[in-house]
């Protein structure tokens, strides 16, 4: 579906139609950031805070569709942990995120935006705390560090990980967008809105 429109995407992707869908409406593996599993359309995403295009897929493209379909049930998001071994802080990006999906996702997602907002500095020094600190308040933040102790965290993010690599996922960001009728098709690399708002409107009137 998003042949056609290569020319207009900032990196270049590779989409593949995939035949059966490995999908049930009991699936809950990963992070729904906006939607329902009940949504027509989902998007699954593998992705690491420590990625540029990652960064770029999340805060142009990501956060619009939660807005725009999301919010309206059209679209589901799941977000999967998948940090590469070659990004020396994305790890621990990854387990602030998987720490702060436990307080629920309005704090999650306001940690995932400066997260990928501020990627360009703690991808430098590290100092993936400050970040985090600016959208949590002290009382939020001291919850977060207690529940980043729990072993579970670092085997949750293990898990996707393993997730990942059974769907063949190689590089990030990595899609899955499943629709009507019966479909899935895996998308590798950013796309732009406008990319995935025609891809959207064509399917949900």
């Amino acid at each position: 579906m998003f042949r056609g429109f290569k020319s207009r995407m900032l990196l270049a992707v590779c989409c593949t139609i995939l035949s059966a869908p490995a999908w049930t409406s009991e699936q809950t593996d990963g992070q729904i950031l906006g939607g329902s599993l009940n949504s027509p359309i989902r998007i699954e995403v593998f992705s690491d805070f420590q990625c540029p295009a990652c960064r770029e897929l999340y805060l142009g493209t990501i956060r619009q569709v939660l807005q725009e379909y999301s919010s309206k049930d059209k679209v589901c998001i799941i977000y999967h942990e998948f940090p590469l071994a070659t990004h020396q802080y994305s790890q621990e990006a990854a387990r602030y995120a998987e720490a702060a999906s436990r307080l629920g996702v309005q704090k999650l997602l306001p940690v995932m935006d400066m997260l990928f907002t501020d990627q360009a500095q703690w991808s430098q020094d590290g100092k993936l705390e400050a970040s985090v600190l600016k959208v949590l308040g002290q009382e939020d933040f001291q919850k977060l560090k207690k529940i980043m102790q729990d072993p579970g965290i670092n085997a949750e993010i293990q898990k996707q990980i393993q997730l990942g690599v059974a769907k063949e996922v190689k590089s990030t960001p990595t899609m899955f967008i499943y629709y009507p009728p019966n479909k899935q098709q895996k998308a590798e690399g950013l796309i732009t809105y406008l990319v995935m708002k025609g891809f959207i409107d064509r399917i949900v009137k």
